[in-house]
C-alpha cells in the first residue's frame, strides 16, 4: 500500500512538493488549502488524490504530515491538530525558521508519533500555488535536521525524508537542529533585510524613480528577494529575531571595515578584501 503524504498548505513550497511527489515518487499525496479554488486546482492538476479545506481530514489519512505554511501559522495549527494525529505518523515541516515550531511540536507531540524537520533551500520571491512547479527542488539543498531522540526524532524518519529529497533531485545536507536558525540568519534572513535596505536607499526618496530607471542587473540581483511577500518574511525574520540581530551585528562590523578602508584610502587592502569575497562567491557557485 502506498504511503500517504499529507501536505498542510499548498502554496509555493507545499504545492511544489505535491507536484514533485506526484511526478517523481510513488507516494499518494493529499493536501489542505484554505481556499476551495486551490484544492480544485490541485485536483485538476492530478497532483493530489484528495484536497480538503479542513486540515483535520488530512491528519486523519496521512502517514507523513508536512506543515508547509509560515512558521508561526504552522505552530498554531499543529497545536490545534496534535490531539488528532495518529501514532506512527511522521511529522515534518519545510519552514525557514525552526525554533518556535519545533518547540511547539515537542511540547505537543502525540505518543508514538515522530518529528524530523527538513528545510528545502528553494523558493522564489513569487509565491502561491500558481507558481509551484514539480522541479523546484531539483539541484537545491535539502536539509534534514538531526535532533535528540527524546524530542521525537528518529533515524528511520530522517532516512525516509532523505530519500524523499533525493527522489526530488535535491542535494542532501544533515545538520543539528540547534545550528539551523543561526545558519539561516546568515545566508537567508539577514540578506533579505539587506535587500530591503538597499531597495529603500535607492528608491525611497524624491529621486527614487530616477535612480531605479538608471539601475541595471547588479541592482536587480542584489534586491531580488526584497520582492517577496512582506507578511511571510516578517514572520520568518521575527521568528528568528535573536539570530538575525546577531547576523546584522556581523554585517555592521564588515561595514565598519569597508568604511575605514575608504576613509584611510587603503586601496590595496580594499582590493584584497574584494578579492577574498570573490573567492568565497566563486566557491559557492561551484557547490
Amino acid at each position: 500500500m502506498k504511503r500517504k503524504v499529507g501536505i498542510i498548505g499548498l502554496g509555493l513550497l507545499g504545492g511544489s512538493l505535491a507536484k514533485g511527489l506526484a511526478k517523481f515518487t510513488d507516494y499518494e499525496v493529499i493536501g489542505y488549502a484554505r481556499r476551495p479554488e486551490i484544492c480544485e486546482a490541485a485536483m485538476a492538476d492530478k497532483v493530489v488524490a484528495r484536497a480538503y479545506t479542513d486540515p483535520k481530514q488530512v491528519v486523519a489519512e496521512a502517514d507523513i504530515l508536512v506543515f508547509a505554511l509560515p512558521p508561526d501559522t504552522n505552530a498554531r495549527l499543529f497545536e490545534e491538530l496534535a490531539p488528532l494525529i495518529r501514532p506512527r505518523t511522521l511529522i515534518t515541516d519545510v519552514s525557514s525558521t525552526k525554533t518556535n515550531f519545533a518547540r511547539t511540536v515537542k511540547q505537543n507531540l502525540p505518543a508514538g508519533a515522530s518529528f524530523v524537520s527538513v528545510h528545502p533551500m528553494a523558493g522564489s520571491e513569487k509565491g502561491g500555488y500558481a507558481m509551484a512547479k514539480a522541479d523546484l527542488f531539483k539541484h537545491c539543498t535539502w536539509i534534514v535536521l538531526e535532533d535528540d531522540v527524546a524530542s521525537g526524532w528518529c533515524e528511520a524518519g530522517a532516512a525516509e525524508l532523505t530519500r524523499m529529497g533525493e527522489l526530488l533531485g535535491s542535494r542532501i545536507e544533515r545538520i543539528p537542529m540547534s545550528m539551523h536558525d543561526g545558519f539561516m540568519a546568515t545566508v537567508s534572513h539577514m540578506p533579505h533585510t539587506v535587500a530591503s535596505m538597499i531597495a529603500t536607499i535607492a528608491g525611497g526618496d524624491e529621486y527614487g524613480d530616477l535612480r531605479l530607471r538608471l539601475a541595471a542587473g547588479g541592482f536587480r540581483d542584489v534586491t531580488r528577494v526584497a520582492g517577496g511577500n512582506p507578511a511571510m518574511w516578517r514572520e520568518i525574520i521575527t521568528g528568528n529575531r535573536t539570530e538575525v540581530v546577531r547576523a546584522l551585528s556581523d554585517l555592521e562590523q564588515q561595514i565598519s571595515i569597508i568604511k575605514n578602508l575608504l576613509l584611510t584610502e587603503d586601496d590595496d587592502t580594499l582590493e584584497s578584501y574584494l578579492n577574498d569575497a570573490k573567492h568565497i562567491r566563486d566557491k559557492f557557485s561551484l557547490l
